[in-house]
């Protein structure tokens, strides 16, 4: 797998089209691929993995798929932060941060909604972030 590109056409590649995951299930995806240590990249909402990783990346996609925990409710007053430049890629990468930090957030359209509560440590993330 250290040779594969995704961007080299003669680099045997799986595409999956996940245009109606939710943001969430995609962090989920993007944690497990990485604890698998598969390499990835997006193309838009496809994900992109070599063809060597197809087995793995099946197992792991009917692991996210097949999940029953509900994602966190954010109750309280919310900040929004518009990220509207921001790619697909961008914004998984960024709520994996979020997630990791144990930030509650949620996402609506290119909006990131988080509780006022964490909103200044939202803030020096999307500083150091910075896209």
């Amino acid at each position: 797998m250290d040779e594969w590109d995704p961007r080299n056409p003669e680099s045997p590649t799986v595409r999956y089209d996940l245009g109606d995951w939710s943001l969430e299930e995609r962090v989920e995806l993007v944690e497990l691929l990485a604890q698998a240590d598969v390499r990835h990249d997006w193309d838009g909402t496809e994900l992109l993995v070599p063809a060597d990783a197809e087995t793995i990346v099946d197992a792991i996609l009917d692991e996210v798929e097949d999940a029953d925990d509900a994602p966190a409710v954010l109750t309280g007053e919310l900040e929004e932060f518009e990220l509207d430049e921001w790619t697909t890629a961008d914004r998984v990468e960024f709520a994996a941060v979020l997630v990791e930090r144990g930030i509650g957030h949620r996402w609506e359209d290119n909006l990131l909604l988080v509780r006022v509560d964490d909103a200044d440590a939202v803030e020096d993330l999307l500083d150091e972030f910075d896209r």
